[in-house]
């Protein structure tokens, strides 16, 4: 099968799961809806008691906001994954003239542009609120890099958990996994205001640089944290783009 028709058919099935998603209003009102209110939480709820020396509070929580935007995101992906294992429509596709890589393929393209519009949305309000990025251009573009890797990144971490999750339930619980690795990073306090065993976590845990690059990006600072951070997210990109293939495979095989 040749390549143009491999992505015809990525372009045919990302459209399918556009619609899915589009249609969905409680998938937008949780996706958008949650980070959102986070936001707005700590901005004007617990921002004021906040002191972050050279900071204000709304430019320092903004990248960890961004970031459950796209986790909460993906979870959507491993549940639709999973329901179409669960609905019998993956075996379905996988008899029909259609690229095997597509199959998949549909649901990550989906994924990344819904999320990466979301992530946007919320970036816009955020502005609203009083966000204000000094970022220059080549500040933008690593920043823009590096979501576009964590975009990718998280989006075959859910295509892996979809797919090996046994129930529909099961399938976005992953997220909540990272919703945790954020809680417990520098995005919303200092890691050095924590107890020294959980601090010593929060340092070496991936979603920390990650962040500190987005914020040092945005702020206009040193990104000394950048390195570590384009590292970190391909890292995931290719040890769950690996799991991805292997949980596919096993898929297969448990269908037949």
């Amino acid at each position: 099968m040749s390549a143009l028709h491999a992505l015809q058919d990525t372009n045919a099935l990302s459209g399918r799961m556009l619609r899915h998603n589009i249609r969905s209003i409680d998938t937008i009102m949780t996706v958008l809806a949650t980070p959102v209110l986070i936001l707005l939480a700590f901005v004007f709820v617990v921002g004021g008691a906040m002191d972050i020396p050279g900071v204000r509070y709304v430019d320092y929580i903004v990248p960890v906001v961004v970031l459950m935007c796209i986790a909460s995101g993906v979870s959507y992906t491993a549940y639709r994954i999973n329901q179409d294992i669960s609905s019998g429509m993956m075996t379905r596709f996988r008899t029909m003239p259609i690229a095997r890589s597509a199959i998949l393929g549909g649901h990550v393209v989906a994924s990344v542009a819904v999320n990466g519009v979301s992530v946007a949305l919320v970036l816009l309000i955020a502005v609203a609120v009083g966000y204000r990025p000094q970022a220059g251009a080549p500040d933008w573009a690593l920043t823009v890099l590096l979501l576009a890797l964590v975009l990718v990144g998280f989006t075959l971490m859910g295509v892996t958990f979809g797919l090996a999750a046994r129930t529909v339930e099961g399938a976005s619980l992953f997220s909540y996994l990272l919703i945790g690795l954020l809680f417990v990073s520098s995005g919303f306090a200092p890691t050095d205001t924590m107890p020294a065993g959980l601090q010593v976590f929060a340092d070496h845990q991936p979603m920390t640089p990650i962040i500190n690059a987005l914020r040092e990006a945005q702020l206009g600072q040193a990104t000394t944290s950048m390195w570590p951070a384009l590292a970190w997210a391909a890292g995931i990109c290719v040890v769950f783009g690996v799991l991805a293939h292997l949980a596919a495979r096993r898929s297969t095989v448990r269908q037949r």
